[in-house]
């Protein structure tokens, strides 16, 4: 969720028309591509039913609408790749500008993770390597971190790519070093939020290199968008939210 961060806090993004036109235009660009032979209206009419969907406790609705998604011929990984994540900002966005409130973000983002948990297996095994045959990474959301929504879809978006994703959810900090000590290990991803301290994220850090000091730390998540060189404060190695550039980043590591 882009919040720019300032020593003060976060500060407010422009209203929900502007992000509505972007969010149609990124919608109608990538999935256009995917599916050239469905209108660009109906790809984009159930980003506001999911919306409406993620704003309420039934269960059932998320159930009906991912079936409708379905029939209409939207694949699962699209869900998960392209709908969620823009659902997902789109409730940051209506935190930040006070048009939503703490407990419909937290119900919003809950049902994001319910949806995401009833997709077919299919979006995240394998597509175009066998499994595990592209490398070892560690995926780690700290005890304490805001929301691990990004972090599940990225795991499930590598092991689809090949990678063997470890995903190390809401892990104690005293039990990160024993969860990334494995020497296969080409690289360890830390996923964070911009309510994270920086103090917190470096101890993190330093458990990661207490039990892995070879593999490469990478740092991703909104708390890149805080007013510092995150990466340099927090003694990680690499930031980025692009995990094909972080990916690249640890095997040009590990084949020096």
């Amino acid at each position: 969720m882009p919040v720019h961060n300032i020593d003060n806090g976060p500060q407010s993004l422009p209203d929900m028309g502007g992000i509505a036109r972007q969010v149609l235009s990124v919608l109608s660009s990538e999935l256009r591509l995917i599916y050239p032979d469905m209108p660009p209206r109906a790809l984009v009419q159930y980003l506001e039913e999911m919306q409406d969907a993620m704003r309420v406790t039934d269960a059932r609705r998320i159930t009906l609408l991912l079936n409708r998604m379905r029939r209409s011929g939207i694949r699962d990984a699209d869900i998960a790749d392209f709908y969620i994540p823009v659902v997902a900002r789109r409730l940051g966005e209506g935190w930040t500008n006070d048009s939503l409130d703490f407990a419909e973000v937290t119900i919003g983002m809950s049902n994001l993770q319910t949806m995401l948990r009833e997709l077919d297996s299919s979006w995240c095994m394998p597509d175009r390597a066998p499994f595990g045959t592209l490398g070892e990474i560690c995926i780690i959301v700290p005890r304490g971190v805001q929301h691990s929504l990004g972090a599940n879809i990225l795991a499930g978006q590598m092991r689809r790519a090949g990678y063997d994703v470890h995903f190390g959810n809401d892990l104690p900090l005293d039990q990160i070093a024993k969860f990334v000590s494995s020497p296969a290990t080409m690289g360890i991803m830390l996923s964070a939020t911009v309510w994270e301290s920086l103090d917190f994220l470096r101890s993190v850090v330093k458990s990661i290199r207490h039990g892995n000091p070879w593999a490469p730390v990478l740092i991703g998540g909104n708390v890149l968008e805080r007013n510092c060189d995150v990466s340099a404060e927090i003694g990680a190695d690499y930031a980025t939210n692009d995990w094909q550039s972080a990916v690249s980043f640890c095997s040009n590591r590990v084949q020096r």
